[in-house]
């Protein structure tokens, strides 16, 4: 399973391999394709019949479970919401990696995401600035046309003033966007371009663990394994044995597959790839074997096997 909290670099390394399969305009057609779907069911109801304070619902939930440091104004009188990002903690995490390179338009997907959608609710973006994304800095102002504005506005100014170490980083919602990935290449490209592209990040975002493993064996793969599921608050969810040179994982229950079912997104044929793929390339990049022996698509319960060749 790939976290929640490693879904920045899975996104920004599907941009890259759309660019190389289409060019920036199959990356484009992703993000509408994203907006129309996604984003289109999580902004569009809050928005909807609430106006510029829509806004003001969503982004208060996404950017405190993001642990982003920001200000956020919404002015109901004046119809204008907007979002100072200080620091985001995604954006800032990618530009942290030392081995491997952020895509190069990554953050142009935030600006059509959004707009897109609230366009078709009287809301339009006024400015974008991403002249400070090397410091993980934006900002963004909204205006909702008047004839837009709920009969029922109650003309409040809102003020929210947010410091990252308030808040955790722990975005569960990310699973959902990064199944989404998996589904688009899939149902555009095929299986193997599913294979491909996420063997194309493992080998990149992975290399340090792939090093790690192969300097100090399996140890370092069960250490990384646990660490995942207690980022995930699901420790009890995995078991993994160690002996006689072989890792024996076992899990009971997949957060990424309970969560987005809790929300009400089926999971696609191509999940699986995040377990069986990924552990795969980690294992034969490191110089072992993998075996997946099962997987229930059910709650993403699984049994696997790393070994040596």
């Amino acid at each position: 399973m790939i976290s929640c909290t490693e879904f920045i670099p899975l996104y920004s390394e599907l941009f890259k391999y759309l660019e190389e399969l289409g060019g920036h305009d199959e990356v484009v057609r992703y993000w509408e394709y994203i907006s129309d779907t996604y984003v289109a069911d999580l902004l569009g109801k809050e928005v909807k019949g609430k106006g510029i304070r829509g806004c003001w619902d969503y982004w208060a939930k996404s950017l405190n479970e993001e642990a982003c440091d920001f200000r956020m104004e919404m002015d109901e009188k004046e119809g204008v919401f907007s979002i100072d990002m200080r620091y985001c903690p995604s954006r800032g995490r990618l530009n942290e990696f030392q081995h491997i390179e952020p895509y190069h338009d990554y953050c142009g997907h935030c600006a059509l995401l959004y707009s897109r959608q609230l366009e078709k609710y009287g809301i339009i973006m006024e400015e974008f600035d991403m002249s400070k994304i090397s410091e993980a800095k934006c900002f963004e102002r909204y205006r909702i046309k008047p004839e837009f504005i709920p009969r029922e506005c109650k003309v409040e100014k809102l003020v929210m003033d947010v410091k990252a170490s308030e808040n955790e980083y722990f975005h569960r919602d990310f699973h959902i966007s990064g199944e989404r990935g998996l589904r688009y290449v899939g149902e555009k490209f095929g299986d193997a371009a599913v294979v491909e592209y996420l063997k194309r990040f493992t080998k990149a975002y992975f290399a340090p663990l792939i090093e790690k493993v192969r300097k100090n064996g399996l140890c370092e793969m069960k250490k990384h394994i646990d660490s995942i599921y207690e980022i995930e608050k699901k420790k009890e969810n995995v078991n993994c044995k160690l002996e006689d040179g072989k890792l024996v994982v076992k899990v009971s229950e997949c957060p990424g597959v309970v969560y987005m079912k809790s929300a009400g997104y089926e999971p696609s044929k191509w999940y699986i790839e995040n377990t069986r793929t990924v552990n795969r390339v980690i294992a034969e990049e490191a110089g072992y074997e993998f075996e997946l022996k099962s997987y229930d698509e059910s709650n993403g319960a699984a049994e696997y096997v790393y070994k040596k060749l």
